[in-house]
């Protein structure tokens, strides 16, 4: 089977080909032929330089090293001691040791989860990362009610389109920042104001926010202080919240990760199901070499509206 791996850290020429064996699965494992999977930022910023120092040196990339964490695929093979999942099972889940690779192997008791048959698998490839860090930051953390003043930074992108649909579910009143070409998009997702972030300082226009999520980091986040409520909640996904400025705001601010809890994924299936989910996806890449440089390429370069999904089917 074919696998694209990373040799050290650096630009995306640091990817490179390999022929392996498919993985042997313990009576505990299922074996997953993959799909489709997706880009996300931590992708990219592993490649570039590892986790941060702070991480402990066990947890670091050993080289070679295999990318990727969200992924969908059809189990081909199951472990004697699996009861949940069957040969010919469509699955979606997250795996920490990486989905560049034609098979997988994943624990039973992973996050993984049986998704129906009929749902096609080319978008589910990109729902298990951004979804379970959406809901942690609107529904796990962020506990929002309705009527509550939400705002999400990056409404477009992975993350910030599937807070603005929790979000919504759960009843809130929703603004995002983004650009005017994305307006419409937004509205279809359930925003409810949208802000152009390139000609609005939205400082300025908008108060008295129950929540923040922001996907966007820096000034953006800076700015974000002064328009919450005190005893509001902040949750970032770019970067670590200062706390001198949480405490003299009065306001709660954490960095937030996905929510990895099988319950969470089956939620988030369920809504995804009943439709008051949908992935955009911005592109598809053939599971290529020249396909993941390139996919890491424009994640990079961004505007990231959506997934960008690989497809090992293309």
């Amino acid at each position: 089977m074919k696998k694209i791996l990373m040799r050290e850290y650096g630009s995306e020429d640091v990817l490179f080909e390999a022929n392996e064996n498919i993985p042997s699965i313990t009576a505990n494992q299922i074996l997953i032929r993959m799909v489709a999977a997706s880009i996300n930022n931590i992708d990219t910023v592993i490649r570039k330089q590892g986790l941060p120092a702070s991480v402990p040196t066990g947890l670091q990339p050993k080289f070679p090293h295999l990318l990727g964490q969200d992924f969908s695929g059809i189990v081909t093979q199951i472990g004697e001691n699996v009861t949940e999942f069957q040969v010919g099972d469509h699955v979606i889940g997250i795996t920490f040791t990486g989905t560049y690779s034609e098979y997988i192997a994943v624990d039973e008791a992973s996050y993984v989860a049986k998704v129906p048959n009929d749902l096609d698998l080319i978008p589910l490839g990109g729902l298990g990362v951004v979804s379970s860090t959406a809901w942690r930051s609107v529904i796990g953390h962020g506990q929002v009610k309705p009527n509550q003043r939400v705002l999400i930074h990056g409404g477009a992108g992975g993350v910030g389109s599937m807070a603005i649909q929790l979000a919504k579910n759960a009843g809130a009143y929703v603004i995002t920042t983004a650009t005017e070409s994305n307006k419409d998009f937004l509205k279809e997702l359930g925003a409810d104001e949208i802000i152009d972030y390139t000609t609005v300082n939205f400082e300025e226009v908008i108060h008295d926010i129950d929540l923040v999520i922001d996907t966007v980091g820096g000034i953006t986040q800076d700015k974000s202080y002064r328009v919450m409520k005190s005893s509001g909640k902040m949750f970032s996904t770019a970067q670590v919240p200062d706390q001198k400025k949480a405490v003299e705001y009065g306001v709660e601010a954490q960095y937030i990760s996905s929510d990895i809890r099988t319950e969470t994924l089956h939620s988030i299936i369920n809504l995804y199901t009943e439709k008051k989910l949908i992935v955009r996806v911005n592109k598809i890449y053939p599971f290529t070499l020249d396909g993941i440089k390139t996919s890491h390429k424009d994640f990079e370069n961004g505007p990231n509206n959506g997934k960008r999904i690989i497809s090992f089917n293309k």
